[in-house]
């Protein structure tokens, strides 16, 4: 079964699944593609966490882009705007950069690109998002508002990169440990 640990997350896939922590060290993972090739090469180029290919008959290429703000001074819905751009950049610099993979015949990143140009091949963007368990017991009107619906802004960021990436042929998925679904195929652990 494969396995990529990303931000005290680790990810597992099942057999069969072709997996690469694309942007990841050069010299712990099999990143060298993309850090190599394209990140050194071109400036303000960005690649997502993960990508793998599904075993078939399923036929879909994952790009999966890991946040986790549960240590973090700030949070998912102060950064929207930049989390919503960032997650855009990234699936489509990293769609680039495997067509590249695939047109240069890359030896490690063959088996995740050998289907890139398949008509059927579903591409799914994924943003894995975890975020602080909230504590504090709210004060102003405000608060108790964003307390009773906490998912707005988020819900908000989720609608705009399904619409977004759709006008795009990509599909779009929002998930974090609570809201993994059984036909996503994969589990995440927490650490």
């Amino acid at each position: 079964m494969p396995t990529v640990i990303e931000k005290d997350i680790t990810l597992d896939f099942p057999a069969g699944w072709q997996v690469v922590k694309y942007d990841g060290d050069i010299k712990q993972q099999n990143a060298s593609f993309y850090r190599e090739k394209i990140e050194h090469q071109v400036q303000n180029v960005r690649g997502v966490d993960v990508v793998c290919l599904t075993a078939e008959p399923s036929n879909r290429l994952l790009l999966i882009e890991v946040k986790d703000y549960r240590k973090s001074a700030t949070s998912a819905e102060k950064n929207i705007a930049k989390l919503r751009q960032t997650i855009i950049q990234k699936a489509l610099n990293t769609i680039s950069g495997l067509y590249v993979a695939a047109r240069t015949h890359d030896a490690e990143l063959y088996l995740v690109v050998n289907q890139l140009f398949q008509p059927e091949l579903i591409i799914e963007i994924v943003l894995f998002l975890e975020q602080a368990a909230v504590v504090e017991e709210p004060r102003t009107t405000r608060q108790k508002f964003e307390k009773q619906n906490p998912k707005n802004a988020i819900n908000d960021l989720r609608l705009d990169l399904k619409s977004t990436l759709n006008n795009l042929g990509l599909e779009f998925y929002l998930r974090s440990n609570n809201t993994m679904q059984l036909q996503d195929g994969w589990s995440t652990r927490m650490q």
